[in-house]
């Protein structure tokens, strides 16, 4: 309707589809113009189907690989990585320097305006990293105390040569001291970051160019996220959508059953088609035994898991079409090469046993999921074991908070990836619970060698996946096809492009 354009030209697509209700070819047709891009006036706007919401957009949390990405749009860090060069460069801070091996000083830039108008004060700093210093990445930061309106210093519990690096993590990332009496702060988060959110819904994540950013203003004016599940299942809108090719297409945003059918072709591309952002991903999907069950506690056991579900018995169940995107992984990293310790297996069931019973967890909202655990419970069942799938929410998966044996994930490592495949394993509760089999005392003496840089991130994979208790399964080809006047676009290694550097050339 009339009514239902104005509403979505100016911005309310929430309202927009609440006019039209449950009519999906209206919605489909009103859709139809807004998904792609826009040059009017010299103001650009880029818009990027997805197939789920994301209703959680603030560091200190868990967060799946998308909000991850959008998260460094939005807020800073008193570093960041160059992507380009790997390594670490000023944010917040725009100098520091190492007093001692246990001190380090930090110098913020000033006049850095948060998305509301506010001033960022040291204040907020030290109150954000306080808040960082009670995760385990960060115990070792003892002290952090002002030692001017625009200085502070970071007194350390052990020695950390790569705090610079460390402090560019996610994790690290500056919030405002009172976001926690915000309201609905992780969906409507405020930041200091190079993008702002302007709304947050069911309907869709609008993000606009913040012009009071300290740095490099984003090219892109706009950037929406449009939520809509299940695309291809839905009456009229994949024909609609088929019609246009102008939106940036992630490859995460369809199943590869969906990807391969066609259905999307003209957005999504086809296999067939040679996309220049496409690679292989840094990471990939793994199965955790979790050292809480009583089913893991020898190797042989472990070992017996790693033969039944390896990643090329797995292979054998996936269809023909989609086998080509779905490469069988000795570790993390495809450039790496582990196995587990060599030895006797033996199942944990006897087998007579009427009562064989696994428990595998994972989290909802993946494409990809449920057809791997229909693979597993199969060829669980041909040994006689029923295994029982437990969908969580994200938080819960993320925290380990389940009583069950397996855990089934996948992991995305951002540039620099070694370094932070050691934050994910040293970092994240779930793996916390799992890697050291439950020794606590073996898991603090990792932590100190890796801030000590005595043991690698390549040597801490190498000891998890010996010992059977992470098994790496499969590294999956992403994608992202752009609009053909997209300029500055490139495929990053948590599926996304960087809004700031991504323009769009007018037409003649």
């Amino acid at each position: 309707s009339e009514k239902a354009e104005q509403l979505l030209e100016s911005g309310h697509i929430d309202q927009a589809i609440q006019l039209l209700g449950k009519n999906k070819h209206q919605v489909a047709q009103l859709l139809r113009s807004k998904l792609g891009y826009s040059v009017r006036a010299d103001y650009q706007r880029l818009c990027i189907p997805y197939y789920r919401t994301m209703p959680s957009l603030c560091p200190g949390i868990p967060l799946r690989r998308s909000e991850q990405h959008l998260v460094r749009q939005i807020f800073s860090g008193l570093t960041r990585i160059n992507e380009e060069k790997g390594e670490v460069e000023a944010d917040l801070a725009h100098h520091w320097r190492q007093i001692d091996p246990l001190r380090w000083r930090f110098y913020l830039r000033p006049a850095v305006l948060w998305h509301d108008g506010q001033e960022l004060t040291i204040d907020a700093v030290i109150a954000s990293l306080t808040r960082s210093a009670k995760l385990p990445l960060f115990s070792h930061l003892q002290t952090i105390q002002a030692t001017g309106p625009l200085s502070l210093e970071i007194t350390l519990a052990h020695p950390d040569n790569r705090l610079p690096l460390l402090l560019s993590h996610i994790d690290a990332m500056i919030l405002p001291p009172d976001h926690t009496q915000r309201a609905d702060f992780p969906a409507h988060p405020v930041g200091t970051g190079p993008y702002e959110v302007v709304e947050n819904n069911g309907f869709h994540l609008q993000m606009k160019a913040f012009d009071h950013y300290f740095g490099l203003r984003g090219l892109l004016d706009e950037v929406e996220v449009f939520i809509w599940p299940n695309l291809t299942e839905t009456d009229n809108l994949a024909e609609s959508l088929s019609d246009n090719d102008t939106a940036a297409w992630l490859s995460s945003s369809l199943s590869d059953e969906d990807y391969v059918s066609g259905r999307l072709s003209q957005v999504s591309g086809k296999p067939s088609d040679n996309l220049r952002e496409m690679f292989l991903e840094r990471g990939g999907y793994f199965l955790l035994c979790d050292s809480r069950s009583p089913h893991w506690h020898t190797a042989e056991h472990r070992r017996w898991l790693r033969e039944t579900l390896s990643p090329y018995a797995i292979l054998q169940h996936l269809s023909e079409a989609i086998r080509p995107f779905w490469v069988p992984g000795g570790s993390l990293l495809s450039s790496w090469f582990h196995t587990i310790e060599a030895g006797p297996a033996c199942s944990p069931f006897i087998s007579s046993s009427p009562y064989a019973k696994l428990r595998l967890a994972y989290h909802d909202q993946h494409p990809e999921f449920p057809m791997l655990l229909d693979i597993m419970q199969e060829i669980m069942r041909q040994q006689g074991i029923l295994l029982e799938g437990v969908e969580l929410n994200y938080d819960d998966w993320a925290n380990g908070k389940a009583n069950v044996d397996l855990w089934l994930g996948t992991v995305n490592f951002p540039i620099p990836e070694e370094w932070n495949v050691g934050t994910w394993l040293l970092g994240s509760p779930l793996l916390r619970h799992a890697i050291s089999g439950g020794d606590d005392a073996l898991l603090a003496q990792w932590e100190t060698q890796w801030h000590a840089e005595t043991i690698s991130a390549e040597q801490l994979v190498r000891e998890t996946t010996r010992s059977g208790w992470l098994q790496p399964l499969f590294h999956h080809w992403m994608r992202l096809k752009s609009p053909d006047r997209a300029r500055g676009i490139h495929l990053n290694n948590l599926g996304w492009f960087d809004f700031r550097s991504t323009w769009i050339e007018p037409g003649p």
